[in-house]
């Protein structure tokens, strides 16, 4: 009996009755073959399915940038506070990172990271220096080029305009004048950021924000006027236009960033204090940073920012 029932199954499975005629359409061993294998492509497809979303994660390769925000550096002791450090304090910042195995990179090369032609380091960190006060030159390109560390510095350009104008090169409060603009542009280790031409005040619009009641269509005007009055005077004393945009004290809306992107900005900083997160694809506007204050050891300033994440 059992015998006759293997033949039967055997014989029903290779052959198709068709009119009066029996044809052969697969061998047994085949059949057996054929559905192993389509059992195996569904049970793979099932885990692919599964895990899938955990592979696109594993390739999205995020990265940490840590983005540092200075502003003066000094020797007067009666200046320093939360936008004020002395040399001595920017140099200890900068034993602390290459202490800690921190690679210090360009703006440029996270967008060469974000378009999947560059990696980056697992410790990255920006140095960044907004408003373009002389002793940027004075003080901190020596140390860059001591340690060999790129940086930003962010410049106003009515500030750059009145320190050409009259003359005054005092490190103690002078600004970048164009020919120290022109000297920086030609350091490998320097990019150059725009940080609005006539923006930077706490009056009555409170740096490139919109003033209550203001229509878009006049805000927008406003705004394309002052950062093409800067993007002009690069172009004709360096050559070149920004990329990177500091908004003045952190002050931003949806409205400006829909006119910076329409200016061609790749990058916009921020103030706001947070680590920043990268893939591959991402864009870079709305970057957060830390300010640098007088009055922490470099150690407690660092290991506070770590906390932070």
């Amino acid at each position: 009996m059992q015998t006759f029932v293997c033949e039967f199954f055997k014989n029903f499975f290779i052959t198709v009755l068709v009119g009066d005629n029996m044809y052969k359409i697969l061998t047994f061993k085949t059949l057996v073959l054929t559905s192993a294998i389509l059992c195996f492509t569904m049970i793979f497809s099932a885990i692919a399915n599964t895990f899938l979303p955990v592979i696109s994660v594993f390739n999205k390769k995020e990265k940490e940038v840590l983005i540092l925000m200075y502003h003066q550096v000094s020797d007067s002791s009666g200046l320093w506070g939360d936008y004020v450090i002395p040399p001595s304090l920017l140099k200890e910042d900068f034993e602390y990172l290459k202490n800690n195995n921190f690679t210090p990179i360009k703006i440029k090369d996270i967008l060469d990271f974000t378009k999947g032609t560059k990696d980056l380091p697992e410790k990255s960190v920006v140095i960044t220096f907004d408003d373009g006060q002389r002793s940027f030159l004075t003080k901190v390109v020596p140390l860059l080029e001591e340690y060999n560390y790129p940086a930003v510095v962010n410049i106003v350009g009515a500030l750059t305009d009145l320190y050409t104008e009259n003359g005054e090169t005092n490190d103690k409060y002078a600004y970048l004048n164009w020919n120290d603009i022109k000297a920086l542009a030609e350091n490998p280790l320097v990019e150059i950021g725009h940080h609005s031409y006539n923006f930077h005040s706490l009056g009555y619009r409170r740096g490139m924000g919109k003033i209550y009641g203001e229509s878009n269509a006049v805000y927008a005007e406003i705004i394309k006027t002052d950062i093409e009055k800067l993007n002009d005077k690069l172009l004709s004393n360096i050559g070149e236009r920004p990329y990177i945009l500091a908004y003045p004290y952190g002050i931003r809306n949806d409205t400006l960033l829909e006119i910076v992107k329409g200016e061609n900005f790749s990058v916009t900083l921020g103030c706001r204090e947070s680590i920043n997160k990268i893939s591959k694809g991402d864009d870079l506007f709305e970057l957060g940073r830390f300010n640098r204050p007088y009055g922490k050891s470099s150690s407690t300033f660092f290991e506070g920012i770590i906390k932070t994440k």
